[in-house]
């Protein structure tokens, strides 16, 4: 089993004119005994596709609200689980929002995903003027274990399993609270899919900084405060039974507040070996 979390964040804060860059990295690997990993499972007998493209420019008051919940089972002891959300909120002041969702219930493979989106934002406040924004992304495997060879698929009560029962939770995502900002994020999400070797994997960006800023400088930058953020949460059965063999949790945040600039990748992937 190979699970990894790739966490990368470059912050500045011109109140004390300090470059931070902070890059974690954790790989957790399981070289004996049964794997601790997430599984794909495949798309039913219906595919579906969906796409929306949202584009606006507005002086006054805007507000966008997205929620997802996409669930694909098996039918035989496991479900995976894709949900995501934005709700952005924009009260006097000049606001451009652009953002693109891809929604496919299909299988897939490496490099390709079941959850896409891509947005940018930019916003600069009136009198009295603040804009709030909230996303998340979140990937989670519920399996049963499996004695198969092949594995598919809360707890098992079988013994020497080839795929033990197990849970991963991961989700990933950023609030802003600014009164200027020019902000840009995507997400990717994979969890369906009939292909040996395709990883679940959820991979979460974002980058805001000022309006009209030169890249690569500190000048005009994003007025407000952010935060950006990942969580995980990953357990697996010992493999002969109902009790919990490995619990990992994971969570690392981001915060800035007054002038800043701020930039966040999160990878995670996950699969059996």
């Amino acid at each position: 089993m190979l699970t990894t979390f790739s966490i990368k964040v470059a912050t500045v804060k011109k109140t004390v004119s300090v470059w931070v860059i902070i890059i974690a990295v954790l790989v957790f690997t399981a070289v004996t005994g049964p794997a601790m990993a997430a599984r794909t499972v495949p798309a039913g007998n219906e595919n579906s596709h969906i796409t929306t493209t949202t584009s606006a420019s507005v002086i006054g008051i805007f507000q966008s609200q997205s929620e997802l919940v996409l669930q694909q089972g098996t039918g035989s002891g496991q479900v995976n689980t894709i949900a995501y959300s934005d709700n952005t909120i924009a009260m006097n002041g000049e606001t451009n929002y652009t953002k693109t969702t891809q929604i496919s219930t299909v299988n897939v493979v490496n490099g390709q995903e079941n959850l896409q989106t891509d947005r940018i934002i930019t916003f600069e406040a009136g009198d009295g003027g603040r804009m709030v924004s909230n996303e998340n992304v979140l990937v989670q495997t519920v399996a049963a274990e499996d004695t198969s060879s092949t594995g598919c698929c809360p707890w098992g009560a079988t013994t020497d399993a080839t795929l033990p029962a197990g849970i991963e939770t991961v989700q990933a995502g950023s609030k802003l609270d600014v009164t200027e900002v020019s902000a840009s994020s995507s997400s990717g999400v994979r969890a369906i899919s009939d292909s040996p070797g395709t990883t679940v994997s959820l991979d979460y960006s974002i980058d805001a900084h000022g309006i009209n800023q030169t890249a690569g400088t500190i000048d005009n930058q994003a007025i407000g405060s952010a935060k950006a953020y990942v969580d995980g949460n990953l357990q697996a059965s010992t493999g002969n039974g109902t009790q919990a063999g490995t619990n990992m949790e994971y969570h690392d945040v981001t915060s800035v507040d007054g002038l800043f600039d701020m930039s966040k990748e999160v990878s995670y992937t996950s699969a059996p070996n």
